[in-house]
């Protein structure tokens, strides 16, 4: 996560929206998941 806020703030023009997309579809709900196991 933190090297995707580094490519974002830093490369403007080299981001891409899908890959944005697709990380905030998929990863962010096993994120969510393995934080709600943490605080059980």
């Amino acid at each position: 996560m933190r090297g995707l806020r580094n490519r974002i703030v830093h490369d403007y023009e080299g981001v891409n929206l899908n890959l944005i997309w697709e990380i905030i579809d998929m990863d962010i709900r096993v994120l969510r998941t393995q934080l709600m196991e943490l605080s059980n």
